[in-house]
């Protein structure tokens, strides 16, 4: 099981379907709105999208089937993130997944660099 952030998740949507199968996936609750925003923003902002109610579905599809696990922090996952980000200076929307991450031992599928530099870092320590 991965920790996915909500950059790999849009990528997996829009592009690159392949990073949605094969393993379970496990995110934040967060990532479902961050998922959506994007997916309105390639529609009405970008305009690169025609229509993104079917790639809600899709979502929607793969949270029921089990294949994305969305989990709500509780109280020690998000005092772990908020430590992360004032550690680091990067925001809570950032650090909750590298929190995750660590909690599961986990690796973190994401597209974002810095997240992926602050959990190198963490796993060093």
């Amino acid at each position: 099981m991965k920790v996915a952030d909500s950059s790999y998740i849009v990528e997996g949507l829009l592009r690159r379907k392949e990073l949605l199968e094969g393993e379970t996936l496990i995110t934040v609750d967060l990532a479902m709105y961050e998922t959506v925003n994007a997916l309105w923003k390639h529609q009405f902002l970008l305009k690169d999208l025609g229509d993104g109610v079917p790639y809600l579905s899709i979502l929607y599809g793969l949270v029921e089937s089990g294949r994305i696990r969305v989990i709500r922090p509780g109280e020690d996952l998000m005092k772990h993130g908020y430590s992360l980000a004032a550690k680091s200076h990067r925001s809570i929307y950032d650090s909750i997944f590298i929190a995750l991450a660590l909690e599961l031992s986990s690796e973190l599928a994401t597209f974002d660099q810095r997240q992926a530099e602050l959990l190198r870092e963490e796993t060093e320590r």
